[in-house]
């Protein structure tokens, strides 16, 4: 009898130390410092304006703790065949439903785009309209929000990168005290006249290490990665 119980007893001790040796997995959307969640678009011969919205960190610092998060929306105005915007002044009014905005678009400093932040998520079942003027020109148009057609929502994309990237986080981490910050944008390919649209994920570490994936918003499929 005595013998059985310390066979059983070594087998839970043999269990237990398995169990520990597990690595736990790591989940980005705990790191998630900013997620744009939806894309609205409105286009003319020569302008393309995107409206992007969602929740970012609101005093953005690389330090691996994720700070209180606050809405935000990006409009962006840009040429059709990506050349600079003139250097003008470009004023917009945005109209969300029943509530307005106005302003000044700002530009890029790495791009060759004019943008604001009107400081406000918008809702996917919004009703927007976009006005914007400038020297000699008015773009007056309809947004539609294009991600609502996505066949990948933004949750659906941050768990492929997380089973995609898995085994390189674990290898980031494994040092204690690196900690790493997710963001998550929506991108386009300009190059074509396709209207496909792809989830980035990058993951930014505070040592220095950075992941990164592509992910087609309507096939799943993992364009690029970066490990």
């Amino acid at each position: 009898m005595k013998k059985k119980i310390l066979i059983i007893l070594v087998l839970m001790v043999s269990l237990v130390g398995l169990t520990a040796c597990k690595t736990a997995e790591i989940n980005l959307s705990d790191y998630v410092i900013e997620e744009r969640n939806n894309l609205f678009s409105a286009q003319d011969d020569l302008y393309t304006v995107t409206l992007s919205s969602g929740m970012r960190e609101e005093n953005y610092d690389l330090d691996g703790e994720v700070g209180s998060l606050v809405p935000f929306g990006v409009i962006t105005l840009a040429r059709n065949d990506r050349a600079p915007l003139a250097n003008d002044s470009y004023t917009y009014y945005l109209k969300v439903n029943d509530e307005s905005f106005n302003g000044f678009l700002i530009q890029s400093p790495v791009d060759n785009t004019y943008s604001v932040d009107i400081g406000e998520s918008i809702a996917n079942d919004a009703v927007v309209e976009i006005q914007i003027t400038f020297t000699g020109y008015s773009f007056n148009q309809p947004m539609a929000c294009v991600s609502n057609d996505f066949s990948v929502n933004s949750t659906r994309a941050l768990e492929i990168a997380n089973q995609e990237l898995q085994e390189d986080l674990q290898n980031v981490m494994s040092d204690k005290n690196v900690k790493i910050e997710v963001v998550m944008k929506i991108m386009k390919d300009y190059s074509t006249d396709s209207n496909s649209y792809y989830w980035y994920v990058g993951v930014i570490s505070t040592n220095g290490d950075t992941l990164g994936i592509l992910i087609d918003a309507n096939t799943s499929e993992i364009i690029a990665k970066k490990a």
